[in-house]
């Protein structure tokens, strides 16, 4: 799965499209560039600053554990296909991700365990 953004330059010059794979950026420059390389993101909406802000508070608390990384960046990794336009299921997920994020913060926490869907084994 793709994404894909637009960046407006600082200087008005044009746009920046960048084409997000699942491990890497391509980025296309405007020819017209002329040697400007500042570059500013779009907005993002309140709930989009929420995300990458608890996202950022997971990767800082997860440092101080060993073995949390790897998860936290899974597990947002696999949320990223939610459609922006599902504003109660990212509303949902972010709720529960900060109440995650008390539990790993608390100082008793120390694995992390988690429940995985199994096939009913047959007969």
């Amino acid at each position: 799965m793709r994404v894909s953004c637009l960046l407006q330059t600082t200087a008005g010059v044009g746009p920046l499209h960048i084409e997000v794979g699942p491990c890497f950026a391509v980025a296309a420059l405007p020819h017209d560039l002329s040697g400007s390389s500042r570059y500013t993101m779009a907005r993002h909406s309140k709930l989009q600053k929420q995300v990458l802000s608890l996202y950022r508070q997971f990767l800082r608390a997860g440092k101080e554990k060993p073995g949390f990384l790897p998860c936290i960046q899974a597990e947002f990794r696999k949320n990223a296909s939610i459609p922006r336009t599902d504003v109660m299921h990212i509303e949902y997920l972010l709720r529960r991700g900060q109440r995650q994020l008390e539990q790993l913060r608390d100082v008793n926490t120390k694995q992390m365990g988690t429940f995985v869907k199994t096939k009913p084994e047959q007969r």
